[in-house]
């Protein structure tokens, strides 16, 4: 534990590369408690602070309805159970998606991975009875619809999930508040991180790349920042909102 600083626990849902896989790196490097889900070989990620039991490694596939029942009834039988903070960092960028040109599998594909499992995870996390203070998702620039961006060809498939996924967590979002439940929804872009997801050979010059670690600093000071009047907004790694 760094300092004076409170240990805080964390469940990281899409952890086996990339930003993922970075935010368990830096939570764990700074003494929190981590979960975290990777699509096969749980054993391999983190072993030895799995070991030390500062860390636990679940298989889910986002994709799959009984993957994420299987994961969430293993994680909900833990003993006394608390997680101060879910990162829902599942994704995929298939380029190109153009609305012209691609099939229906293809825009399905990103349809269920960058909103439909997300979404369904958050859901059964929260039915589960486990205590969760904020449900932090993975969104995007591209996801927004006011500032739309034409200059992103072959993202049309891509931009589409990630605006699905910010309106269905807004919703999210006011039905809890309805409730009088108090876990605080969130979207959050990362900027433009080089990972393997990001490389792709583009047609136009990406400005302010940043590596994961960048980024996920960058991200975990402004996810820690908010609080439940905060519940149903969009931010950016700059701790500034960003419009829907």
């Amino acid at each position: 534990m760094a300092g004076d600083r409170r240990q805080t626990t964390w469940l990281v849902v899409g952890a086996s590369r990339g930003i993922g896989h970075e935010f368990v790196n830096q939570l764990l490097a700074r003494g929190d408690v981590v979960y975290a889900t990777v699509r096969k070989d749980a054993a391999s990620f983190w072993p030895e602070a799995q070991e030390q039991g500062r860390c636990k490694v679940f298989i889910c596939d986002i994709v799959e309805q009984q993957s994420i029942d299987s994961f969430v009834a293993d994680l909900a039988g833990l003993q006394g159970i608390a997680i101060d903070h879910v990162i829902v960092n599942a994704g995929v960028l298939k380029y190109p998606n153009r609305a012209t040109e691609m099939s229906f599998d293809e825009f399905a594909f990103h349809l269920n991975t960058n909103t439909i499992g997300p979404i369904i995870c958050a859901q059964k996390l929260l039915k589960a009875g486990i205590p969760i203070g904020a449900i932090t998702f993975i969104s995007s620039d591209s996801g927004s619809a006011q500032c739309f961006r034409e200059m992103e060809d072959g993202f049309a498939a891509y931009a589409a999930s990630k605006a699905a996924l910010n309106q269905a967590l807004r919703h999210m979002a006011v039905e809890l508040k309805r409730k009088g439940e108090k876990t605080v929804i969130l979207a959050l872009h990362p900027g433009e991180v080089k990972t393997e997801m990001a490389n792709v050979d583009l047609g136009w010059a990406v400005e302010g790349q940043m590596t994961p670690s960048e980024s996920v600093e960058a991200c975990l000071k402004v996810i820690e920042s908010k609080g439940v009047e905060d519940s149903g907004t969009f931010w950016t790694w700059e701790n500034k909102t960003y419009p829907w």
